[in-house]
Protein backbone atom coordinates (compact mmCIF):
# COMPACT_ATOMS: atom_id res chain seq x y z
CA UNK A 1 0.00 0.00 0.00
CA UNK A 2 1.29 3.53 -0.89
CA UNK A 3 1.48 6.49 1.40
CA UNK A 4 1.47 9.83 0.72
CA UNK A 5 4.24 12.13 2.40
CA UNK A 6 5.44 15.67 2.44
CA UNK A 7 9.26 16.44 2.47
CA UNK A 8 11.52 19.20 1.17
CA UNK A 9 14.81 19.13 -1.03
CA UNK A 10 16.70 21.06 -2.63
CA UNK A 11 15.47 22.92 -5.79
CA UNK A 12 18.38 21.91 -7.80
CA UNK A 13 17.69 18.10 -6.72
CA UNK A 14 14.51 18.40 -7.21
CA UNK A 15 14.81 19.39 -10.79
CA UNK A 16 17.42 16.93 -11.46
CA UNK A 17 15.09 13.98 -10.26
CA UNK A 18 11.84 15.81 -12.78
CA UNK A 19 14.22 15.99 -15.51
CA UNK A 20 15.29 11.77 -14.88
CA UNK A 21 11.74 10.67 -14.30
CA UNK A 22 10.91 12.39 -17.55
CA UNK A 23 13.58 11.01 -19.65
CA UNK A 24 12.80 7.31 -17.89
CA UNK A 25 8.87 8.57 -18.85
CA UNK A 26 7.63 7.70 -15.12
CA UNK A 27 6.37 9.38 -12.38
CA UNK A 28 8.56 11.12 -9.76
CA UNK A 29 7.14 9.45 -7.18
CA UNK A 30 8.47 6.08 -8.79
CA UNK A 31 11.49 7.56 -9.01
CA UNK A 32 12.18 8.57 -5.71
CA UNK A 33 10.60 5.27 -4.32
CA UNK A 34 13.31 3.23 -6.22
CA UNK A 35 16.15 5.81 -5.04
CA UNK A 36 15.34 4.97 -1.51
CA UNK A 37 14.75 1.32 -2.01
CA UNK A 38 17.97 1.08 -3.70
CA UNK A 39 19.62 3.21 -0.74
CA UNK A 40 18.24 1.18 2.32
CA UNK A 41 19.07 -2.39 0.88
CA UNK A 42 22.70 -0.80 0.36
CA UNK A 43 22.70 -0.38 4.37
CA UNK A 44 21.96 -3.97 4.96
CA UNK A 45 24.90 -6.23 5.22
CA UNK A 46 24.55 -9.79 3.18
CA UNK A 47 24.47 -12.66 5.45
CA UNK A 48 26.95 -14.38 3.91
CA UNK A 49 29.29 -11.47 4.47
CA UNK A 50 28.32 -10.85 8.77
CA UNK A 51 28.76 -14.59 8.99
CA UNK A 52 32.75 -14.33 7.55
CA UNK A 53 33.05 -10.76 9.50
CA UNK A 54 32.37 -13.03 12.69
CA UNK A 55 34.17 -15.78 11.93
CA UNK A 56 37.26 -13.58 11.31
CA UNK A 57 36.66 -11.28 13.96
CA UNK A 58 34.95 -13.21 16.89
CA UNK A 59 36.31 -16.58 16.58
CA UNK A 60 39.90 -16.59 16.32
CA UNK A 61 41.92 -15.42 19.22
CA UNK A 62 43.50 -12.07 18.87
CA UNK A 63 47.14 -12.49 17.20
CA UNK A 64 49.03 -9.37 18.38
CA UNK A 65 51.81 -9.32 21.01
CA UNK A 66 51.04 -7.29 24.35
CA UNK A 67 53.63 -4.52 23.63
CA UNK A 68 51.41 -4.06 20.59
CA UNK A 69 48.14 -3.99 22.21
CA UNK A 70 49.82 -1.84 24.93
CA UNK A 71 51.16 0.57 21.57
CA UNK A 72 47.31 0.64 20.43
CA UNK A 73 45.17 1.09 24.05
CA UNK A 74 48.24 4.41 24.49
CA UNK A 75 47.63 6.12 20.97
CA UNK A 76 46.31 9.20 20.47
CA UNK A 77 43.39 8.73 18.57
CA UNK A 78 43.30 12.23 16.97
CA UNK A 79 46.99 11.29 15.91
CA UNK A 80 45.47 8.64 13.56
Amino acid sequence: MKQKIGTVIEADVLRRARRQAADEERPLSDLIQDALDRYLTAKIPMPDRREAAYRLFCEQPMRISPEQLREILHADAWDL
